[in-house]
């Protein structure tokens, strides 16, 4: 897994690193193996001097075989963006793992319940 932070506007420090890695690790734990790479966009979109909810933070993960993830989020803080996004992304990508387990239990279970008969037809 590749994992790539763009700043704008905003000092990559080492605690954003750290803590951006953590939360996904956290978040991305069950996708293990899957992932191809992960990349994080972090942008204060008015500016170091002014204050409000100016804090964007945008996460594509792209997983093998399938459609990537994305989620945007915006805070008055880097710290806020970061846990509220990763934590949203942990919920997208538990989504993700169960719909692809009941697509392949159903193409299984639709092979394994026709009778003999049909599937010699």
């Amino acid at each position: 897994m590749q994992l790539c932070i763009h700043t704008h506007g905003i000092d990559l420090t080492e605690a954003i690193k750290k803590q951006t890695y953590q939360k996904l690790e956290l978040a991305l734990d069950r996708l293990e193996g899957q992932i191809c790479d992960i990349s994080v966009t972090i942008v204060d979109t008015n500016g170091p001097f002014l204050g409000g909810v100016d804090k964007a933070c945008r996460i594509e993960v792209r997983i093998r075989d399938q459609d990537p993830i994305i989620i945007e989020d915006c805070d008055e803080s880097v710290d806020e963006v970061i846990d509220r996004i990763t934590d949203r992304l942990g919920v997208v990508a538990c989504q993700r793992i169960d719909i692809c387990r009941r697509t392949r239990t159903q193409r299984r279970g639709w092979f394994q319940n026709e009778p003999i008969e049909k599937r010699l037809d």
